[in-house]
């Protein structure tokens, strides 16, 4: 389950994709990149919701779209830490491994949610794309300008990092204290709330398979696979295919997840 190619780097709009952190000749047009951010889906995420046309456009002409297919890594722990993300469609997700090979993921990550900038020069752990996915790169020091002379995009950055951070606390509590079944409930309730693609009647489409689920949640693929079967037993959910879950009794879900999320 371990991504051991590491030539899978994501890609720019250009014909000729360098590797990742170089894109040397990426050149982009800003009106087009200004008019892309006016109708990004995550024109309303932490770090952009609170910036006006004028902040946008700036923020446009600092940052470089990356293109990634199914299987990409973007970031891989101990690489050197010089952008940060926010993803604009599709999936990824962020997982850490032992040498032995034991794998804990860390996080789902959907659109509007970002990878920041790690406290020191390397990033902790790695990231990669579940579906095709796009996200918006910012170099490092070219950020911390931008928070430096717009207070939004400042106070957007420390709102999206804090609540990684409580999410991060509520799933340790989760990992440590909620038995199987509160755990896969509470997990799609918050698939539910979170930007994960749904149909039109609102089925979740997953992008992870039960093994990913099952080294989020810190329980074995079994397990994973009987609290779905046993919710599907109740009544609870309905199972269109392998990746798709049907929420069918919101209340008996949220009484058997013991709160409304992770």
């Amino acid at each position: 389950m371990l991504a051991t190619n590491k030539d899978r780097r994501p890609t720019t709009t250009t014909p000729e994709a360098p590797r990742l952190g170089s894109f040397a000749g990426v050149v982009q047009h800003p009106i087009l990149e200004s008019l892309a951010c006016m109708t990004c889906p995550a024109r309303k995420s932490d770090i952009c919701g609170g910036m006006d046309d004028v902040e946008i456009r700036e923020l446009a002409a600092s940052s470089h779209r990356v293109l990634l297919k199914v299987g990409d890594t973007l970031v891989w722990d101990g690489d050197g830490a010089q952008y940060s993300y926010v993803i604009t469609r599709g999936a990824l997700r962020a997982s850490k491994s032992s040498d032995d090979g034991r794998r804990q993921i860390l996080d789902f990550l959907f659109s509007g949610q970002f990878v920041g900038i790690p406290s020191d020069a390397a990033y902790h752990f790695d990231v990669e794309a579940l579906t095709d996915a796009e996200v918006c790169r910012f170099e490092k020091r070219k950020l911390e300008q931008l928070m430096a002379k717009y207070p939004s995009v400042e106070k957007g950055y420390r709102t999206g990092l804090a609540r990684q951070l409580e999410d991060a606390y509520e799933h340790a509590y989760a990992l440590g204290r909620r038995t199987a079944m509160e755990r896969v409930a509470a997990f799609l309730l918050d698939l539910r709330a979170s930007s994960c693609a749904k149909t039109a009647t609102g089925v979740l489409k997953l992008p992870m398979t039960r093994g990913d689920i099952a080294d989020f949640l810190g329980l074995t693929l079994e397990t994973v696979s009987r609290a779905f079967s046993r919710l599907k037993s109740l009544g609870v959910i309905r199972l269109p295919s392998a990746q798709e879950v049907e929420i069918r009794d919101d209340e008996r879900l949220k009484a058997l997840a013991g709160s409304t999320g992770l």
